[in-house]
């Protein structure tokens, strides 16, 4: 009878022993709640920068759509800016370009008027036809467009646990040109040379 109670009295003694239940319980759910909080971080920080993008596009657009004339050297100042306003982030993998878009042609479509990039290159040749319009309806031939679209490979800068690949941020702005219908592109040279 002895015994029996002394076995009793450790399996109570053992029930009631919970010392180990907090870490085991920790053990567990670290893992998931790292997972949570780092993927937190790294999808916030991934809308922060489609955010910035998407603002810097407005600004760029907003800003070209403003003038009747710019030269070559006032669009590599805004583009310029326009990576000052990504800063401290990382713009290597940055592509911002401006896209002065008409109608012309036969029949009439989206034709590119003059396009500069960050680089200082032309992406699209004048006279080309322009496929970035989502309506073509919305030009007619008196009137044009400032597109401007930026492209940004995203790669996590915490810990790529959660986001494991790049992530290619896009965005495109689009604006009428406000003081006139075409907003033209002139070399530095004096006198000036503008587009038509």
């Amino acid at each position: 009878m002895r015994q029996i109670r002394t076995l009793c009295h450790r399996l109570v003694r053992a029930l009631a022993d919970r010392t180990g239940l907090a870490a085991t319980e920790f053990a567990l759910l670290l893992p998931p709640m790292l997972l949570i909080f780092f993927g937190m971080l790294e999808g916030s920080d991934l809308l922060t920068m489609n955010r910035r993008l998407a603002h810097t596009a407005n600004t760029v657009a907003d800003l070209a759509a403003r003038e009747r004339t710019i030269t070559h050297a006032q669009v590599t100042d805004l583009l310029a800016g326009a990576r000052r306003l990504l800063e401290p982030t990382d713009t290597s993998t940055l592509n911002i370009t401006i896209v002065s878009v008409i109608v012309a042609g036969t029949p009439a479509r989206p034709t590119v008027h003059w396009s500069r990039n960050i680089s200082g290159g032309t992406p699209y040749a004048a006279g080309s036809p322009y496929n970035g319009l989502d309506n073509n309806a919305s030009l007619n031939p008196a009137m044009s467009f400032i597109v401007v679209e930026v492209d940004y490979v995203y790669d996590s800068g915490l810990t790529s646990r959660v986001f494991h690949r790049p992530y290619s941020i896009e965005y495109e702005s689009k604006r009428t040109p406000r003081k006139s219908t075409r907003v033209q592109l002139c070399t530095d040279a004096t006198p000036a040379v503008c587009t038509t």
